[in-house]
């Protein structure tokens, strides 16, 4: 039989034979299970001539249920069915930045309902970085009044010199907190450190090696000011911001980032050099794992779980509650971690990375990524978590055009985290996709169209090199491959 016009794809479905009026779903029947019985987000859903019963053990499980039945809603007629489903993997998320370029709130609801519509339950926001501080801080004004703001934007090679920023409201980040809730999608700030601090260090320039005032950055890139390891006063602004973060964000994990952490700062900086040989560590990637481990056994104290970028790993004495976010690893590193028994989140740049022109990153190469990654040993594949789609905007500066590149990639990178391997088929992807566009449309979701998926051989590498003309230069080329290709 043709496959439903479901994403994800359920797990089982049972054809009973006969049809019915897919009205039934309008008046369909709540049955509460043990929650054992199908887990935090399972559910089951049975459609016959007597209407439809969902059955779960939890708000989540019939929450994801619902989200079936709005897809379902699109037939006119149902066959008599019995659907029983639950997640692949219990991880399974978006990255959004709103640092290089914002989005209004009600862009925010509009990705978080299609994200919610494919069964994500994570949210990662990316809040701070080189080019802006987007959270309100009332115990450090500075940060908004300074931090929040960079006088041009220039990525990508093209200039707009117009000063840029803002910062969302606390009662801002309450609403989308709550309005997440609500479609039990849970909401992982990230406060990224050492590295990618450049507008903090502007606001307070005390927390940096130098002490000395900077410009937030306007471009892209990999900048070599870092927060000063050797300095206490560091770490006590760190502890207030993140109390202050903590009491706006429930959520069970904060991520405090540690990529792309040029050295160059600390190598010169005569506190972050005693700091260094006071603690017996050989190098400074082993004074970033101290670093990061305090905010860690912080964090660890107020109840909270750290998930940090897969270069945390350099260092070799990373605090093992730690999530890795496995983005580009070349040495292997997330797998050693995960082999030794501790948790990874899935990103590959060459695959989830959804800012990146469908030229670089086909659909179809999204859709067929195996998230159990080379040199996972099978037995310890219960270590990953599962899977996150980041959505970098320093090349989108407008909502249509971060609609363009997330979707049909969310929904792929959603159905891989959510559907047993033996659902997966890329040719009926596409298709069941192609139905589901209008319910996107009737939300202000204007995914690409079909034809732009999977270029041919010739536009991927023609068109690939008309994005990247005047976007890198060999600054940025040097920097990323001294930090994040950075050889034993």
């Amino acid at each position: 039989m043709k496959k439903l016009n479901l994403i994800p794809y359920p797990e089982k479905i049972e054809y009973l034979g006969g049809s019915v009026s897919a009205a039934v779903l309008d008046r369909f029947t709540k049955q509460t299970a043990e929650p054992n019985e199908y887990g935090e987000e399972g559910y089951s859903i049975q459609i016959d001539e007597t209407g439809a019963v969902v059955t779960a053990g939890t708000a989540y499980g019939f929450f994801r249920a619902e989200q079936t039945m709005k897809q379902l809603r699109n037939y006119a007629e149902l066959p008599c069915l019995c659907i029983t489903d639950s997640p692949a993997f219990p991880y399974r998320g978006f990255l959004l930045d709103s640092v290089r370029h914002m989005q209004s709130t009600e862009e925010l609801k509009k990705l978080i309902d299609a994200a919610a519509l494919f069964k994500f339950n994570k949210m990662h926001w990316h809040l701070s970085d080189d080019q802006g501080f987007r959270m309100e801080s009332e115990r450090y004004p500075k940060l908004n009044e300074i931090g929040s703001y960079r006088s041009s934007s220039d990525f990508g090679g093209e200039h707009i010199q117009a000063r840029y920023g803002g910062f969302y409201t606390k009662a801002q980040i309450r609403e989308i907190v709550a309005y997440c809730a609500e479609r039990h999608i849970e909401v992982i700030p990230e406060l990224d450190m050492p590295g990618h601090t450049t507008a903090i260090i502007a606001s307070y320039p005390a927390v940096s090696c130098r002490r000395l005032a900077v410009e937030v950055q306007t471009k892209q890139g990999i900048f070599d000011n870092l927060l000063c390891a050797g300095d206490e006063k560091t770490f006590a602004f760190l502890f207030d911001l993140l109390d202050e973060i903590c009491e706006l964000f429930p959520s069970e994990h904060i991520h405090i980032g540690g990529d792309e952490a040029p050295k160059k700062r600390w190598e010169e900086c005569p506190k972050c050099r005693a700091k260094k040989n006071e603690l017996g560590l050989k190098n400074f990637e082993e004074l970033q794992g101290w670093f990061v481990n305090r905010i860690i056994e912080f964090l660890a104290a107020k109840g909270k779980k750290a998930i940090v970028w897969n270069e945390s790993l350099n260092s070799n004495n990373l605090d093992t509650s730690a999530t890795v976010q496995m983005w580009m690893d070349r040495n292997g590193k997330s797998a050693v971690w995960a082999n030794r028994g501790n948790h990874v989140i899935v990103s590959p740049f060459f695959s989830y990375y959804c800012d990146y022109p469908y030229c670089q990153t086909p659909v179809k190469k999204t859709y067929e990524y195996d998230p159990y990654f080379k040199g996972l040993a099978p037995i310890m594949r219960k270590y990953v978590l599962g899977v996150e789609a980041p959505l970098w905007t320093e090349y989108i500066g407008d909502f249509d055009r971060a609609c363009y590149l997330a979707f049909p990639r969310f929904a792929a990178v959603a159905e891989r985290g959510w559907s047993r391997k033996e659902h997966l088929d890329y040719d009926s992807f596409k298709l069941r996709f192609a139905c589901l566009v209008p319910m996107l449309n009737k939300t202000g979701i204007k995914p690409a169209p079909q034809s732009d998926w999977d270029p041919d051989k010739i536009h991927r590498i023609t068109d690939t090199v008309k994005f990247y003309k005047n976007k890198i230069d060999l600054e940025s080329i040097k920097n990323s491959w001294n930090t994040t290709y950075r050889k034993e």
